[in-house]
């Protein structure tokens, strides 16, 4: 089983008191009450995709798995197993009444069709409980149970499905008005998948009609579907193939109102969808839309997912139930988790900003688990997307950005937003005021309790760029804070299965055992500060976890101390100390001088990082030094310091003040990877950046 999810206690830590009474207050809900949920039939395909859908939230849930067969694979996804009796057995619907009341379970989710049906006839019973119940409303459900009522009344609101008979003479009678022709399909009133579904070509196959069956006329792909050809052909050998299929899930609250809807063009194997793909055509949500009234006059609550093909004639719907679905969880994963969504609406938390969305750069593959990959991985993949909907408009990708406000993080946005680069920029903060006053209008920013309080949602997130970390100066309480950030960050992009992770190091990581040029591969990182010591456990944990998900890609940068005279300069670095002295006019003190330092101008830091993510992400290394190429003594850059504070007229001239001392240490890496495999180089010297520092006010 899954562990208990980790709740955060609203502490102060390093935030002013303000600041953490603010924040208490926003998280009563989520951070001081758990959710007991239960899943029923936690074994089905639905009850799975439920389960992996509550898993994936940042709500404080518990979750517990109900099912009669304690060998069911989604038990031991939940916090708490809970065996139960048979759906027909005497009593069931007071027996799990009894189980939630025992165990503190506020809100059940059915995990199948019969069970939806009887929850929803005995909803009165569960809400005088204090339990509440993720389904629509009985008469809508019975209504959705009977495929030929369901045509007959919804076709009069929009002509969208598929002609249903419910009894063979109601078929034969059909034909004969030529209301319908062959090919037709019979399928199980009480079936499920492509079980039991036969195609009928001619009259000789009308025996084959039982009182068990419905018979619907055959949605066939238009004739520009990539599948069209190969769907006339499978129908003629009475083969039902399962291809080119839009699957449309609605969302409403418990007051009847959509709160999201996507559609994905999908194909089915054995009646399961394994390859789903976004789809967006304002045909379908023109037609969609106007059956949504009647729905919610029915009593439409929860999910409701609808199945057809864009035929010549346009949308045609062959299936309708009102229940989430077997990819639910994967929907969850790609950015639209309409079971949370549900869950919030029943409990009457406090909502996202936004309403549900699905990550439309991505597809969604499914065989024995979930997996959510890029479509920029694969051209073939990027071709069909575009065969699909030539229409469409490839929208930004959207990139996370951590340490926003910091010195890389601001002049970074800052030159993307320059650069026109096709990122939407998402800023993770701690200070979301201090953020709107620093970063432009254009990004759009988060801060910490937004992300507790699931405001943020990383399965809309294509990159995530992570700068956020505690400089070394700060002291081995923030590093610690930082380095158990680095980890939720990870936990949740790799969770969500963001394609692309950058991870910003630092050239520390190597210590101080190797004589430079340090590179990747070559040398070994010797770490020898608690800072540097904290750098390489995000690689570590980087490498580790993604690993374990070959379609996404991660890298770690080595990166060099960065200086420059740019916004957000914290004059802690001994080049801006040391021009800062001259500006004032007193001396630079030098003790050794012949020590060999590596600096990396702002301008440079900010480019290369561009390069990186222009670069495809499935050729990134797992490891990239990013430094200037071109150390220098320390004496040296004194001498300049003082050469062109002069040029810049200085009042009483500096002099160096030095010490002859032995003090063995070097820096400096070697580029070439991140150079070969971006094509970037650096164009700032060193002396640039000190030109800079005058300049720049500081």
């Amino acid at each position: 089983m899954l562990k208990t999810p980790a709740y955060r206690q609203a502490g102060a830590t390093n935030h002013t008191q303000t600041r953490c009474k603010k924040f208490a207050n926003k998280l009563n809900y989520y951070q001081l009450k758990k959710i007991n949920i239960a899943i029923s039939c936690a074994g089905s395909g639905i009850g799975q995709s439920i389960i992996d859908s509550c898993n994936l939230s940042e709500l404080p849930l518990i979750t517990f798995g109900l099912n009669n067969n304690p060998l069911a694979f989604g038990l031991y996804d939940c916090n708490h197993i809970i065996r139960t009796p048979d759906i027909v057995s005497k009593n069931y619907i007071e027996k799990i009444i009894d189980i939630c009341l025992s165990n503190n379970i506020k809100i059940i989710i059915p995990g199948l069709d019969d069970e939806a049906l009887l929850f929803s006839r005995n909803l009165k019973k569960f809400n005088q409980n204090g339990i509440e119940v993720i389904t629509s409303d009985e008469p809508l459900l019975n209504l959705v149970r009977n495929k030929a009522l369901t045509t007959e009344k919804l076709s009069h609101v929009a002509n969208i499905f598929v002609k249903s008979y419910r009894y063979k003479n109601e078929f034969i009678t059909g034909l004969s008005k030529k209301e319908v022709f062959y090919p037709v399909i019979i399928k199980p009133l009480d079936g499920q998948g492509s079980v039991g579904v036969h195609i009928l070509n001619d009259d000789s196959d009308i025996e084959k009609i039982t009182n068990k069956h419905i018979i619907q006329e055959i949605a066939k792909p238009h004739k520009e579907d990539v599948y069209f050809d190969n769907f006339e052909k499978s129908i003629t050998k009475k083969i039902n193939l399962q291809v080119s299929e839009i699957s449309i899930q609605l969302v409403a609250s418990k007051n009847g109102d959509i709160i999201g809807k996507m559609a994905s063009f999908n194909r089915l194997k054995n009646g399961v969808p394994i390859e789903i793909i976004p789809f967006e055509n304002t045909t379908i949500w023109d037609e969609i839309n106007k059956i949504i009234p009647t729905l919610k006059t029915l009593g439409l609550k929860g999910p409701l997912n609808l199945q057809g093909r864009i035929t010549d004639e346009g949308l045609k719907i062959f299936e309708i139930n009102t229940r989430f679905t077997g990819i639910s969880g994967l929907r969850a994963i790609m950015g639209f988790n309409e079971v949370e969504a549900c869950i919030k609406s029943w409990l009457d938390l406090p909502k996202k900003d936004n309403i549900l969305q699905l990550n439309h750069s991505v597809f969604g593959l499914r065989q024995f688990k979930n997996k959510v990959i890029h479509k920029d991985w694969n051209r073939d993949i990027q071709n069909f997307f575009f065969q699909l909907d030539k229409s469409n408009t490839v929208s930004n990708k959207k990139i996370l950005i951590t340490g926003a406000t910091g010195f890389l993080g601001r002049n970074l946005i800052t030159e993307l937003l320059n650069q026109n680069v096709s990122f939407t920029i998402i800023a993770l903060v701690r200070d979301i005021e201090k953020a709107k006053l620093l970063l432009p209008k254009k990004v759009e920013i988060f801060d910490e309790d937004d992300l507790e309080m699931g405001k943020l949602s990383f399965g809309n997130i294509d990159v995530l760029l992570h700068l956020g970390f505690s400089r070394p100066h700060k002291g081995h309480m923030e590093i610690a804070q930082s380095l158990a950030f680095t980890g939720k960050i990870f936990r949740r992009a790799i969770t969500h299965q963001v394609g692309s992770i950058i991870n910003i190091s630092s050239q520390s990581v190597y210590g101080q055992n190797c004589i430079p040029p340090w590179h990747e591969e070559k040398t070994k990182a010797a770490p020898n500060t608690p800072y540097s010591s904290a750098k390489y456990s995000t690689e570590i944990m980087l490498t580790e976890i993604s690993h374990q998900h070959k379609q996404i890609h991660a890298t770690s940068l080595r990166l060099a101390t960065t200086v420059g005279g740019s916004k957000g300069l914290v004059n802690i670095d001994l080049v801006s100390k040391f021009v800062e002295n001259v500006k004032n006019g007193k001396n630079i003190k030098v003790i050794g001088g012949m020590q060999e330092i590596e600096r990396l101008d702002i301008r440079d830091a900010v480019s290369g990082i561009i390069s990186l993510l222009k670069t495809p992400s499935h050729k990134w290394k797992p490891l990239y030094n990013l430094g200037s190429n071109n150390p220098f003594k320390l004496l040296y850059l004194a001498q300049e310091i003082i050469k062109i504070g002069k040029i810049y007229k200085v009042e009483n001239p500096s002099k160096i003040d030095f010490e002859e001392k032995e003090i063995d240490l070097k820096f400096g890496m070697d580029i070439t990877l991140f150079k070969n495999d971006t094509g970037w180089k650096p164009k700032y010297s060193i002396e640039d950046t000190i030109h800079s520092l005058f300049i720049y006010d500081y």
